[in-house]
């Protein structure tokens, strides 16, 4: 592996593995990834000495490879801790998502969409394992924690590189 994206590899694993404490996964994507790729950027920074201004366009690569390393894991994570407690957020939330489906008034889609969570469930707690949970959870990982990387990317660089125009 190219030395460039050890950073991101570090930074995305530690984020995923702070999203695992309970009630952190659910700033992990807005709070935490940024984080991470702010980190990711420094670390890089920090790695190659020679290097006055980070580039945006490198700043943004590495943000984004934070929060795909992030998802991934993250999803994992995730799909591994479903699989040994056989119970995930979907089975304890369902009643307020039922609620919600049924006040939406999406008439025969409401109960299609309640029966593909309640099918969810019924697999989550008799196997440990969903397929469409595991996809979903994966697309909703990498679709958020990307916006957020590259965001803290875009923010993390502009940072640094003020941080080194006010101290050279």
């Amino acid at each position: 592996m190219n030395k460039k994206y050890l950073p991101a590899l570090v930074s995305g694993f530690g984020a995923a593995v702070l999203t695992t404490i309970p009630g952190a996964e659910s700033f992990a994507c807005c709070l935490l990834v940024p984080i991470a790729s702010g980190v990711s950027i420094t670390l890089y920074k920090k790695s190659q000495p020679g290097i006055l201004k980070i580039e945006t366009g490198t700043g943004l690569m590495l943000g984004f490879l934070t929060a795909l390393f992030a998802a991934i894991f993250a999803s994992s994570f995730e799909i591994l801790i479903t699989y040994l407690t056989r119970t995930s957020d979907l089975s304890v939330s369902m009643p307020q998502a039922e609620q919600l489906i049924r006040e939406m008034n999406l008439g025969t889609t409401a109960e299609e969409s309640i029966e593909i969570l309640k099918q969810m469930i019924t697999d989550i707690q008799t196997t440990g394992f969903s397929f469409l949970y595991s996809v979903l959870i994966t697309l909703t990982n990498l679709i958020s924690y990307t916006i957020f990387g590259l965001l803290g990317g875009l923010v993390a660089t502009a940072i640094i590189n003020k941080r080194n125009i006010n101290t050279n």
